[in-house]
């Protein structure tokens, strides 16, 4: 952009990328679109003349520019229009429509404002006239005037198209193709630019929401007309070079939310104008686009169309694109009811079987009744009790932040059960998973972006499971003298989601395995607890005191002055009695293994003792 523009549309600096990595997108050091010369421009030519398809132009173009003389071959490639076979369309000056003078009208404002030679005028306004007035009688459509329709057809007749009929085949297949249907005021393409705006950066969605801004407002000839209506010619001519090239019909919504990024910090300072002038700002967003920000505003763009889940995509197509349906389906009326962004069980399998960084990386959170997750869950979810927030709300707080605790820990740890983006998952069942979603509006409330929804939930997720190592049940036959069996389970699974536990790690899997098998009130405090230690262990850092032949056998890895997280007898007198004197204490002998069936006793660990060589004794 522009330094003038850049004043008024700010990248935020998390939303920074090494477009270097991108595939498409992708413009080499030097490369100038008006050089014939370029390698890569003869190699296409060539192509073209051999007949090639979208993946050899893709590959050769790498979503780039194109010169005048290669344009319309590459476009009607990318959009399928074949010479070969007879073009859908019958030519005809019979211009009866009952809107016909409105359509009149437009075609001469767009052809003057062109300033096309004169010598060509008529025949211009001819062919968009016929175009527009043969796609209503064919499709049944009515023209209305901001439609989009005169904006998309302004970069096609400065092509050389041949004909008509040709003319007409490339604004139908852009119309048929990327233009959503729906497009009217409320319309289902706007909703779903909603919910991934949400998804993306649920404090703006609330901004817009608090001023009740919605996305048909401001976005309606954006999707519209591809863009065409916002920017200016020869801005609109390269985007949709590499548009085309690129052929992801839901790009529109990713080059939207890089629009609204560019405009956030503006948004804000604009907090106390009216609604009308904000929207007209936001309106006019893409205007201030220059030949020369593309390249990183589509890269941009890529950028979250890759960080985002696919699946909405499967879910979502044919009520937005499929040419068939002419009634709104019950997956469009879906959109509407829709509190976040629905990710598959399919998708959540893959994304977390294939590990690695690159995409998409889940951390599930199973909110099912404790009694349902102990049965059986996913190995890599973690639970949270939807039951909870609705028990003690403020408390609820306290177990989320340890959660959130836990997510960091997985990422930093590199374990499969981490990941940036949060989805939460229910039974399946509408009457416990409407608990589900209070607890996502929860997070959703918390400006925590990247949360979604597992579609179907558990139910559904089971079934999609192949390998039964991926479902951790709780051990069959518990008796009282191994009353903590399910919490050792769960123990057990959550070390094998975060294989590099130091202290507190460790201290956090304790907390869980207990809490597991406690009343939610127990849940509360015990999370409390461990939230308050934490901060204080990390602002003072204290060096962790391991066992000594000093100390008493009943006051294991006791900090001074520390309250215990887990000890369920004693009191804090006893812990300051214990440390003033216990260089007055003589050792204690003890049996061990009586110690391992003691009531009190949560966990053994064995252990090994190793020398300044590095060599292991008996312990």
């Amino acid at each position: 952009m522009s330094d003038e523009n850049k004043q008024s549309f700010n990248l935020e600096d998390e939303l920074e990328l090494n477009v270097n990595d991108n595939d498409v997108f992708h413009i080499d050091e030097g490369d100038n679109v008006k050089n014939h010369d370029n390698q890569w421009i003869n190699e296409l030519r060539l192509a073209l003349e051999r007949g090639c398809d979208l993946g050899s132009i893709r590959s050769i173009g790498k979503c780039r520019p194109l010169t005048d003389d290669l344009r319309l071959a590459v476009w009607k490639t990318c959009l399928d229009i074949n010479d070969v076979n007879e073009y859908d369309y019958i030519d005809s000056d019979v211009f009866d429509l009952p809107e016909q003078s409105l359509i009149r009208e437009d075609v001469v404002r767009l052809v003057r404002s062109l300033k096309i030679n004169q010598d060509v005028e008529a025949s211009k306004m001819s062919d968009i006239e016929a175009v527009i007035t043969f796609y209503c009688k064919k499709y049944n459509e009515n023209y209305a005037k901001g439609n989009g329709w005169i904006d998309i057809l302004k970069p096609l007749i400065t092509l050389e198209y041949k004909d008509r009929a040709e003319l007409y085949e490339l604004f139908a297949n852009i119309r048929n193709r990327y233009i959503s249907r729906c497009c009217e005021a409320n319309g289902t393409p706007y909703h779903l630019f909603r919910l991934l705006l949400l998804y993306h950066d649920p404090e703006l969605c609330s901004f817009f929401d608090t001023k009740k801004i919605t996305p048909d407002s401001y976005a309606h000839i954006w999707v519209r007309s591809l863009y065409a209506g916002s920017c200016s010619l020869d801005v609109i001519l390269h985007l949709w070079d590499g548009y085309f090239q690129h052929a992801d019909q839901f790009f529109i919504f990713f080059l939207a939310l890089v629009l609204l990024m560019f405009a956030k910090e503006k948004m804000f300072e604009m907090a106390g104008k009216e609604k009308d002038e904000i929207i007209t700002f936001l309106s006019k967003a893409p205007s201030n686009l220059t030949i020369a920000d593309l390249e990183d505003f589509c890269s941009l763009a890529n950028h979250y169309a890759s960080n985002t889940p696919q699946s909405f995509r499967k879910e979502f197509y044919s009520c937005l694109f499929d040419e068939t349906d002419s009634s709104i389906s019950q997956k469009a009326s879906s959109i509407y009811q829709t509190l976040c962004l629905p990710v598959s069980a399919k998708e959540l399998l893959q994304a977390n079987q294939l590990g690695g960084t690159a995409g998409v990386r889940y951390f599930i959170v199973d909110c099912r009744p404790a009694e349902q997750y102990n049965s059986k869950h996913l190995y890599t979810a973690f639970h949270l009790d939807s039951n909870l927030l609705l028990e003690d709300p403020k408390e609820f707080g306290g177990t989320v932040d340890a959660l959130l605790a836990a997510q960091k820990h997985a990422i930093e740890a590199g374990s499969t059960a981490g990941g940036e983006h949060l989805c939460f998952m229910g039974s399946g069942r509408d009457e416990e998973d409407k608990y589900v979603r209070m607890v996502v509006a929860y997070f959703l409330r918390r400006n925590i972006k990247y949360v979604s929804i597992a579609s179907g939930g558990y139910r559904v997720l089971a079934k999609a499971i192949e390998d039964p190592s991926m479902i951790t049940k709780a051990k069959p036959n518990t008796t009282k003298h191994d009353e903590t069996s399910i919490g050792s389970t769960i123990k057990h699974n959550i070390v094998e989601k975060l294989p590099v536990i130091n202290t507190q790690t460790t201290a956090f899997i304790n907390m869980i395995s207990s809490a597991v098998k406690t009343k939610s009130l127990e849940v509360r405090d015990k999370v409390k607890d461990y939230i308050t230690n934490t901060s204080l262990t990390e602002s003072t850092h204290p060096v962790t005191k391991h066992v000594s032949k000093e100390d008493k056998i009943d006051k294991l890895y006791r900090q001074k002055n520390q309250t215990s997280v887990f000890s369920l007898d004693g009191d804090d007198d006893d812990d300051e009695h214990a440390s003033s004197s216990k260089q007055h204490d003589a050792p204690e002998l003890v049996d061990i293994e009586s110690w391992f069936l003691r009531n009190d006793m949560l966990y053994k660990y064995e252990c090994e003792h190793f020398d300044e060589h590095n060599r292991t004794h008996p312990r």
